[in-house]
């Protein structure tokens, strides 16, 4: 459509893009008052604003009762409407500021890390940043960027490797953790002289050079506590040995940064909790050394946001 001098003609007239999320808002949180206060304006603003849209429609779009307003079916229609619209904006925003971002970023990480922590995250990854595609591996090899076609290797350990940038990610701490019912049964919860009674659930790929019983032997020697247990189940991963301890297989040597939320669910319990050693060892990127591929920076931004500044 055009006017008199050739110019197009848009349907939304001045203002009404303000109207329409002044009633978005509105209908959201169903009072006027909530939405005044979050668009920083008065109440009577807000319903002059709502009245407006009315007359400019021709439609209902409220039912108001004493404090309390309701949307009619009109009103639930256009409420409809602009939701899918403004998330429909919102992605095609991202996609423009994002543009340039796009491409396959392939991260290769110690098992453990990838099961527990990284893989129930990257969602929100892939959310911000549509165009990139995420191939992830896990392994417990030295770490060969080159001959894996790898972006960016998580590692625990904080290895110094030729040719690489490290970049440290998140330090880590390491208890005893077991099943409530493993616990209860051989009388643990502040008795670690029961461990003796107990099968000990080992992770022997903790870190390169891992003995096997490395994290179990830095424990007791911090703690002074005389260790010869009953039986012993070695894995080559930590997810191995908690899946164990999970059900009530024994006792594992847990990371807290990996188990935090499954402590605070009681899944698995912490039967000391006043011995709680600090990990020599922590998390880390490796990268090739030089400028990165933006792909890369914003993985890596991203990744140090998710751990919270632990490192």
């Amino acid at each position: 459509m055009y006017d008199d001098e050739g110019k197009t003609l848009n349907s939304f007239q001045a203002g009404q893009l303000n109207r329409l999320q002044t009633f978005a808002l509105v209908a959201e949180k169903g009072a006027i008052s909530t939405a005044a206060k979050l668009l920083c304006l008065t109440p009577s603003a807000v319903s002059h604003r709502i009245r407006h849209l009315e007359r400019e429609l021709n439609l209902p779009l409220f039912t108001r009762l004493h404090r309390k307003i309701t949307l009619t079916a009109e009103g639930e229609r256009l409420f409809r409407i602009i939701t899918n619209s403004f998330d429909l904006l919102s992605k095609e925003l991202l996609d423009l500021k994002h543009q340039g971002v796009v491409g396959r970023l392939t991260l290769y990480s110690r098992p453990s890390f990838a099961q527990a922590w990284l893989a129930p995250r990257l969602g929100d990854f892939l959310d911000r940043y549509p165009g990139i595609d995420v191939c992830l591996s896990t392994g417990n090899d030295l770490i060969q960027l080159d001959e894996l076609g790898v972006d960016i290797a998580i590692n625990f350990g904080h290895l110094s490797l030729p040719g690489l940038a490290c970049t440290p990610l998140m330090n880590e701490s390491m208890t005893p953790v077991c099943s409530a019912y493993y616990a209860e049964k051989f009388g643990l919860m502040n008795h670690p002289e029961r461990l003796n009674e107990c099968r000990l659930l080992h992770d022997h790929k903790a870190w390169d050079r891992d003995s096997g019983d490395h994290e179990w032997q830095q424990w007791t020697e911090a703690f002074d506590i005389s260790l010869s247990a009953a039986s012993h189940l070695h894995c080559d991963q930590m997810e191995l040995s908690v899946a164990s301890a999970l059900h009530h297989g024994g006792v594992a040597m847990g990371r807290m940064g990996l188990l935090e939320e499954r402590l605070q669910s009681g899944s698995l319990v912490a039967p000391f909790p006043d011995k709680i050693l600090a990990s020599p060892y922590g998390y880390a990127l490796y990268t090739q050394q030089g400028n990165h591929w933006p792909k890369v920076q914003l993985f890596m931004a991203w990744i140090t946001e998710q751990a919270g500044g632990k490192g």
